[in-house]
């Protein structure tokens, strides 16, 4: 009588195992909109890297064919501001200076060519956990991350009483693309309808493909306005809180 009662004991505590166990398998793992992007190593990866001669190379290429021409253009809008009536240089006499410029860092005070923009690492993982983020709430998956040119203001402040760090140099913005109507299209998101989140596609130039929801700001509303001028003004923001997905606010030098 007792082992038959062990026996059950035993087998009553295997098949409640084998439940626990199966309940569990059957859960899934819930998505983490918060969480951040998982990284993958892998030691072999070699695509785009290249040697320090080359970077050597390439940095110098752009020392040699292009500082000094951003420079000198930088300086002799500086001369035409003080003195209008002060012809600009030739052609030859630009070229000249051009060459000059590219092995002369001793001019202080002068306008100064940005050479790299640099991000925290902590910081730029974060951005790709969010654009990530909302892509998959929006229901779509990135494809590219595009990395722009562009150029700072010749203004003190933005629009929105923000300095301007390093006014009239050189800088990037980071947006990324998902694939819409037969191309890869940058995006922002806003509210739906359904409590989801909606992609609007943007052309090459920032600018929103198709017609916009609304004409009344949010507090939700991520952006530069003055960096991209028109895109969220007070007479084109909607209603539906934008949440934009492209990144500037480096550091220059």
């Amino acid at each position: 009588m007792k082992n038959s009662k062990q026996a059950a004991l035993t087998c009553a505590t295997f098949l409640l195992f084998l439940i626990f166990t199966g309940c569990r398998l059957d859960e899934k793992a819930q998505p983490c909109p918060d969480c951040p992007c998982e990284t993958v190593l892998n030691d072999n990866y070699n695509n785009g890297i290249i040697l320090p001669t080359k970077a050597h190379k390439l940095y110098e290429n752009y020392k040699s064919r292009r500082v000094g021409l951003i420079e000198n253009y930088e300086w002799a809008m500086e001369e035409k501001d003080k003195d209008p009536k002060k012809p600009s240089k030739g052609k030859a006499q630009a070229q000249n200076a051009a060459t000059e410029s590219s092995s002369d860092d001793s001019k202080p005070g002068k306008f100064k060519a940005a050479r790299y923009v640099s991000y925290d690492y902590k910081d730029l993982k974060a951005y790709l956990a969010y654009i990530e983020n909302e892509a998959k709430l929006s229901g779509e998956e990135l494809t590219t991350l595009r990395f722009y040119f562009a150029n700072y203001a010749d203004e003190k402040k933005y629009n929105d009483g923000k300095p301007v760090v390093h006014p009239r140099q050189n800088t990037i913005m980071m947006s990324p693309t998902i694939n819409k109507n037969g191309g890869d299209h940058m995006f922002f998101t806003v509210d739906g309808t359904d409590g989801k989140r909606e992609v609007v596609l943007l052309d090459n130039e920032f600018n929103p493909i198709g017609p916009r929801k609304s004409t009344e700001q949010t507090p939700n509303t991520k952006n530069e306005a003055s960096f991209l001028p028109g895109f969220f003004t007070a007479s084109s923001a909607p209603f539906y809180a934008e949440r934009s997905t492209t990144k500037n606010e480096g550091h220059s030098y």
